[in-house]
């Protein structure tokens, strides 16, 4: 990096400066100021990327690898588990990677039943349908694991656009099903279950629970909570989605037109129950712990979801998180709030494994 002449100052000290500058405004105001930090490091990891990366030629195997180059920072560091193991579970036609986080204590809230099972926690991450993989998340895993005494089955589900919906949405339960009734295989109690996911991997975890409920009831009376990270839920206008999103988090009103386009192989699909989940009858589900952020285009979807569980007669335990944006959790190593929410969210499902 070279200085600039009498302000001590390197070229990417200046262009990360004013990168942020060029934020709105009215971004820059609600922002945390370790929010602001955390974008700081965005973009001067983005311009080291730049410079060193090389890239696949073809776009979305590019935008994958620069995704999984950029999360392996936030993964570095946290909890370590007791054990770590990596399998596949036939589903839905499929070999699908599955990796399994077993934490170093089991506390109360989360113990082994007789056979020494532990309760699981299936995690489905986000990435817009295209991006992440077992990788991309792994710090968030762990943290769920080590805070609720649970394991951790982070689902490696197949992307789009190589694949359409639904998919990945019965890969996703197609594993769900699979530890339900094997999971003593793996050391897990298939009767004390729950799904987790941010962003599009709320989606996928909401719509997972009602596939089962409907067609594998069974297995649905195993599942005992669902954590939704701010996830979209079937809006495909609010005033969320004009007022926040941009360059600065891939989040614009086209950057989302295009998760759907990626993902859809006939625009009527988007009409699936499992995706329209305003419209669809949410009767019952187990306890339901959402987390929104405040600067993010999704935060009205997590608000009218809340909305129309309480109008199914449940009580989601939600809140809004203040001054962060999309994608806040992944960012723990610098932003508070990441680590309350998945603390919250592990606590929440202990809590749930606890009543048997």
């Amino acid at each position: 990096m070279t200085g600039r002449a009498g302000t001590g100052e390197t070229v990417d000290d200046a262009a990360t400066r004013s990168r942020i500058e060029d934020l709105p405004e009215y971004l820059r105001e609600k922002m945390t100021s370790q929010m602001r930090d955390v974008l700081v490091h965005q973009f001067e990891d983005e311009a080291r990327r730049r410079a060193e990366l090389t890239l696949p030629d073809d776009p979305i195997e590019a935008a994958r690898a620069d995704y999984r180059a950029e999360r392996a920072f936030w993964n570095e560091g946290g909890p370590a588990m007791e054990t770590t193991t990596e399998t596949h579970i036939r589903a839905a036609g499929v070999d699908v990677p599955v990796r399994v986080h077993r934490p170093v204590t089991v506390d109360a809230a989360g113990s082994a039943n007789e056979s020494g099972e532990v309760p699981a926690i299936l995690f489905f991450h986000g990435g817009g349908f295209t991006l992440g993989d077992l990788d991309t998340h792994d710090r968030i895993h762990r943290m769920l694991a080590h805070h609720s005494g649970a394991a951790v089955v982070a689902v490696d589900y197949s992307l789009s656009p190589e694949v359409k919906f639904p998919q990945a949405l019965h890969e996703c339960a197609g594993v769900a099903a699979h530890v339900a009734r094997h999971g003593g295989d793996l050391g897990l109690d298939g009767g004390r279950l729950a799904f987790a996911g941010d962003s599009a991997g709320s989606g996928l975890s909401i719509g997972a629970a009602l596939l089962l409920r409907d067609e594998s009831p069974e297995v649905f009376a195993r599942l005992r909570a669902l954590v939704l990270i701010y996830g979209g839920f079937g809006l495909q206008d609010s005033a969320a989605r004009r007022l926040w999103g941009g360059w600065w988090d891939g989040m614009k009103m086209d950057d989302l037109s295009g998760f759907q386009e990626a993902l859809y192989a006939d625009p009527a699909d988007a009409d699936s129950p499992y995706v329209q989940t305003l419209r669809t009858d949410l009767s019952g589900l187990p306890p339901v712990f959402m987390r929104s952020a405040e600067l993010d285009p999704l935060v009205d979807d997590t608000a009218a979801f809340a909305q129309m569980l309480r109008r199914a007669g449940h009580d989601p335990d939600v809140r809004e998180v203040p001054g962060v944006l999309h994608s806040y959790l992944h960012f723990g190593r610098l932003l508070d709030e990441a680590n309350f929410t998945l603390t919250e969210g592990a606590q929440f499902v202990a809590a749930q494994f606890a009543r048997g």
